[in-house]
């Protein structure tokens, strides 16, 4: 049955269809201002950043504003070693926050807080921290990650190349 709907709308065809305004997605990916706290580099010279969706920041900044000390919390995002795929996210809330070895991503408009250690960004830099509200579970996710080669099923764990 697939084969013969194939055959009558070529793959050019459904390729151009256009989504109605409202089936796009909810996230955008316009690029917003972060303020960049102990900036990295690779070893080309090439800034070492991520960015935060609208979606995770909006969230982020209500999580922490129920925070005693909102100032000092941010979402720390760490890499591991382990899941499925070899490396694993792994995400929490946290106000130990190390001036000298963690950057730190403000987002300008709401004030949500990413914090990474180096290791973290050298396997994450260029993704993106977004947050999903589905009907089985909300979360913060890690998506489109340019070092990842291929992921686990939920997304939770990556492999890289070397």
């Amino acid at each position: 049955m697939a084969s013969t709907f194939l055959r009558c709308y070529p793959a050019r065809r459904l390729l151009s269809l256009s989504l109605p305004p409202r089936a796009r997605a909810l996230h955008t990916t316009a690029p917003r201002f972060l303020h960049i706290t102990n900036p990295q580099t690779d070893p080309d010279g090439n800034p070492l950043t991520i960015s935060i969706t609208p979606a995770a920041s909006t969230r982020l900044s209500q999580i922490l504003a129920r925070e005693r000390n909102p100032t000092a919390a941010a979402l720390r995002v760490l890499v591991t070693s382990g899941g499925c795929h070899g490396f694993q996210y792994t995400m929490s809330l946290t106000d130990a926050i190390d001036a000298a070895e963690d950057t730190i991503f403000e987002e300008e408009d709401t004030g949500a807080r990413v914090v990474m250690d180096l290791p973290s960004l050298e396997l994450l830099a260029g993704s993106k921290v977004d947050y999903e509200n589905e009907l089985i579970g909300s979360q913060f996710r890690i998506v489109d990650n340019p070092a990842a080669t291929s992921s686990c099923g939920c997304g939770a764990s990556f492999d890289v190349k070397f």
